[in-house]
């Protein structure tokens, strides 16, 4: 594995956990409701713009793993918010680098949606999460229903404008993760290694 697409992995995984890490925690503290819609539009869009750089498949879902990974660092230990981002990078990967729809829409939506939907049936029939068998089958209609259709809209309109960013970065910026102090190279270094600093002196102290 090149050593670019590695430090590529790690910044893009970092801009999404510092949006969970940051933005999630606060409002998940603040209770509000179907606080994970913002969360999984962030998420689509750094990795739609991460497969202007990257489109082979299996990128997003190790971009997620990295965003796992920082948010552990970062936050209280919750086991169900590290899967939803799992799952939201697989289903990305899964629409976007397997069955290869045209549109980007519909695969934004289409992800977005499994996700939601794989969440909540594993939270109440794999790991019998008491809070979500406690809100059974209503629970369950909600969040798919409410939530990810919110989330699905959001990422469906996103998307598309997000890869096109992206494309422009490419056009204007080539490859800005080669492991070197050009202007460019040097600051996407310089930020990822500074997140993931922060990241871990969080976990320690």
């Amino acid at each position: 594995m090149k050593k670019e697409y590695i430090l590529a992995l790690l910044f893009f995984g970092a801009l999404w956990g510092v949006s969970e890490a940051v933005i999630g925690d606060a409002l998940y503290r603040a209770n509000v409701p179907y606080a994970s819609v913002p969360l999984t539009a962030v998420g689509l869009v750094v990795m739609t713009i991460a497969r202007a750089y990257y489109p082979q498949t299996g990128t997003a879902t190790l971009i997620a793993a990295c965003a796992m990974l920082y948010k552990f660092l970062n936050v209280p230990f919750f086991a169900c918010h590290l899967l939803g981002i799992l799952l939201t990078g697989m289903c990305y990967d899964l629409f976007f680098g397997v069955f290869k729809i045209k549109s980007r829409a519909l695969s934004a939506a289409a992800a977005t949606y499994l996700s939601y939907a794989l969440f909540a049936l594993m939270m109440i029939y794999l790991f019998r999460y008491e809070h979500w068998i406690e809100g059974s089958l209503g629970k369950m209609l909600r969040h798919i229903g409410i939530g990810g259709s919110m989330a699905a809209l959001a990422c469906a309109l996103l998307v598309p404008a997000s890869y096109r960013f992206g494309q422009q970065l490419r056009t204007a910026f080539g490859t800005p993760f080669r492991l070197n102090w050009n202007v460019v190279p040097g600051s996407v270094m310089a930020a990822t290694a500074g997140l993931w600093i922060f990241g871990v002196a969080v976990y320690v102290f």
